[in-house]
């Protein structure tokens, strides 16, 4: 089966292509065919109607008669929960498949979504937002702080992770252990992160 890839970095110092071999490595395990390749640097909070590689990849399913597009995980499609909900669907619409590496498994098959990946992309989608607005809150007080105290150059002035920083940094586990019932070992699996890395957010959120 020939499939597609849809690769999106938000900032130059980003590198697209871990996500590509990986997405290939996969393709290749699955017996699909990678035809092509949709790379674009471009910030997650634009609309993906309105970026230039996603609507070239869009035109190019249509034309080849494409139906599974391989992404690494919910984030790539945005960091706003309406814009990635209205994504998914606007796909699901046209009856194409998103592969989605972080779960490892398809959005939609028989003509049917997947109600366990869309409430999984429901609750992503939820982290990957609040994950962009805490890091947008923090970098404007550390750069406050900093300006007061004359120290400003223009880079993220670290600090040692408190409760807040903690959940903020892990929202996507944060979001699923609030709003599912699925296993300690699930959620890593699902956020790639390390189980002792849930445990410890788990324990945050009981505090």
């Amino acid at each position: 089966m020939d499939v597609v890839c849809y690769i999106r970095k938000s900032s130059a110092d980003q590198n697209w292509e871990r996500q590509s071999v990986n997405l290939k490595e996969i393709a290749e395990q699955k017996n699909w065919r990678v035809v092509r390749t949709f790379c674009e640097s471009i910030s997650g909070t634009t609309n993906a109607n309105s970026r230039k590689e996603f609507n070239e990849m869009m035109r190019y399913v249509d034309q080849k008669n494409i139906k599974i597009i391989l992404i690494s995980e919910i984030s790539r499609l945005g960091r706003r929960v309406t814009d990635i909900l209205t994504t998914i669907e606007s796909i699901h619409q046209k009856s194409i498949s998103l592969y989605i590496q972080q779960f490892n498994m398809l959005s939609f098959e028989n003509g049917k979504e997947n109600p366990t990946v869309k409430l999984l992309c429901q609750m992503m989608a939820i982290g990957a937002e609040m994950e962009n607005t805490l890091r947008k809150d923090r970098q404007a007080e550390g750069i406050a702080l900093s300006k007061l105290q004359n120290k400003y150059s223009g880079r993220k002035i670290g600090a040692k992770a408190n409760k807040e920083k903690v959940l903020a940094k892990y929202s996507d586990v944060a979001v699923l252990l609030q709003k599912s019932s699925l296993s300690i070992r699930k959620i890593a699996k699902i956020s790639n992160r390390s189980i002792n890395t849930v445990r410890k957010v788990k324990e945050l959120l009981a505090a």
